[in-house]
């Protein structure tokens, strides 16, 4: 797991923020990767939400997002649709691979609040 990009998302977490994917791939020279090939950006920001999932935390990827994915919903932005594959999604919203691209709806998106929500209060300095 990458200590260093775990540890810089929970410093954005302590803020109330979010951070793109974009601004990770920069900081952490970072490739974007494939998810269906297992490596890239997405596959590390996975890893560490199922660290953080199996230590009873929010998936904190929830803050990690995608460049101008602002909604009325998530004003903060939203997560790629690979979030909706992790441990921890309810089973009403867990996507295999063939969908990470689908369109998020509503209610995906009214979960992804709460789990930034819990975030930002879990970690909030």
């Amino acid at each position: 797991m990458r200590e260093d990009v775990r540890k810089r998302i929970i410093e954005v977490a302590r803020t109330g923020e979010t951070i793109t994917y974009k601004e990770l791939m920069q900081e952490f020279g970072i490739p974007r990767g494939n998810p269906k090939r297992g490596i890239g950006i997405g596959d590390v920001v996975g890893e560490i939400s199922e660290y953080e999932y199996s230590r009873r935390r929010p998936l904190v990827s929830a803050i990690v997002v995608r460049s101008d994915s602002d909604t009325k919903i998530c004003p903060k932005g939203h997560p790629g649709g690979g979030f909706f594959g992790l441990p921890g999604i309810p089973s009403n919203l867990k996507r295999d691979e063939t969908k990470f691209d689908d369109p998020l709806t509503e209610e995906d998106q009214k979960f992804l609040m709460d789990e930034q929500k819990k975030i930002w209060e879990f970690w909030k300095a």
